[in-house]
């Protein structure tokens, strides 16, 4: 399996301020690198598709600026098949929310970037980049004995 990977980034505001919804994906507008395959993404649903069965490493960060939550800012990765919901939380809703995940998807498995929360929350507009998103393939290493 070769490496494949993917940046997504979040910097225009959508035409104001961006609520995302309690358990709404949140949609990257730029891809701003991208290298391969086996990794791909729809600017319209937020879906990121892993083309190849593998393991894939995602890292990310949310900048929010405001919440309708009680429990602060959180944000994970859901897959379609339904893998467990990985968590990156921030305790408050103004400060940046990272998170990252191993995944072993199968081919053709998407992922979203899921508001989690008991609430909405509302990206930053004082930051050029809002959010930010990296996937890529990790391929297994293998040694001549």
């Amino acid at each position: 399996m070769a490496i494949s990977y993917i940046e997504l980034m979040r910097l225009a505001p959508g035409g104001g301020v961006l609520v995302i919804p309690e358990d709404g994906a949140l949609v990257f507008d730029t891809v701003a690198s991208t290298e391969g395959t086996q990794i791909s993404y729809n600017t319209s649903t937020g879906a990121i598709t892993f083309n190849e069965a593998g393991f894939y490493y995602i890292d990310w960060y949310v900048a929010p600026v405001f919440g309708l939550t009680t429990d602060g800012s959180n944000w994970a990765i859901r897959t379609s098949l339904g893998q467990q919901t990985i968590i990156g939380s921030s305790h408050t809703k103004v400060s940046v929310t990272t998170g990252f995940a191993i995944l072993h998807a199968a081919a053709g498995e998407t992922a979203r970037l899921i508001n989690v929360s008991d609430g909405a929350l509302s990206l930053s507009q004082a930051v050029e980049s809002k959010a930010g998103l990296i996937a890529y393939s990790v391929a297994a290493q293998t040694t001549s004995p």
